[in-house]
């Protein structure tokens, strides 16, 4: 894989396969802050957090969730993700600076996909993601950061989602504002929210509680839809 600097000046990759980053080139920790933990944190803030981090990649959510930890907050994290040789490799990886602080945790998950202690959980499943969330109780927290559904639909389905949803999450958040991702999650019966940050492109934030976040106005745009649909995924 090749590496990347983003314009906040860490470091991503780019995946040969999918041809894809696995960061947006404005940041890897801006996306990850700002599209993720911020919005998240901001909702549940519990004794203990269960997250479920699709999919792991190069770490970053699951690191800046550990370094923003609510304080008293114990954080429980699942991660599904299909490449073990990336999981391995991340105790070279070049991270920011602030990480020093996690590299025991980074090193562990690199060599047993799995970390535990006082105040943090980790489990990394390698394998499909479709099949490991079948496998899981109650989720506080989803970060949908899979590769984008022109290279990986089959995490963009409804079937998917309707997975998810079993989960009980109390937020979802994702990059993606495709209709067709957002359609699923509508009729889901989420609610639908964009982030409300300058500094970012904007993302969708779901959840079937009313949140304190600018709407995505999705009802609206459907009335301009001329035929909206979601992804399927009939072999799931």
């Amino acid at each position: 894989m090749r590496e990347v600097i983003t314009d906040d000046g860490t470091i991503t990759l780019k995946n040969d396969k999918y041809n894809e980053c696995y960061h947006s080139i404005e940041g890897a920790v801006t996306e990850t802050l700002y599209k993720h933990i911020y919005p998240a944190f901001g909702v549940v803030d519990k004794k203990e957090i269960k997250i479920l981090d699709i999919c792991f990649g190069l770490g970053y959510n699951t690191f800046l969730a550990i370094l923003n930890r609510p304080i008293n907050s114990k954080l429980k994290i699942y991660s599904p993700e299909f490449d073990g040789k990336l999981v391995k490799s991340l105790k070279d990886f070049k991270y920011p600076k602030e990480f020093e602080k996690i590299k025991y945790i980074i090193d562990a998950i690199a060599e047993k996909g799995f970390y535990k202690d006082e105040w943090v959980e980790v489990e990394v499943f390698v394998g499909d993601a479709r099949e490991y969330i079948k496998k899981l109780d109650k989720i506080d927290i989803v970060f949908q950061d899979a590769f984008s559904p022109k290279v990986n639909r089959e995490l963009w389905t409804i079937e998917y989602f309707r997975d998810i949803e079993k989960l009980s999450p109390k937020i979802i958040t994702t990059y993606s504002v495709a209709t067709p991702i957002r359609f699923a999650l509508y009729n889901l019966g989420y609610n639908l929210y964009t982030h409300p940050y300058d500094n970012i492109r904007k993302g969708t934030i779901a959840s079937k509680k009313i949140l304190d976040f600018p709407s995505a106005n999705f009802e609206e745009k459907l009335t301009r839809v001329e035929n909206p649909f979601y992804y399927e995924d009939k072999n799931l």
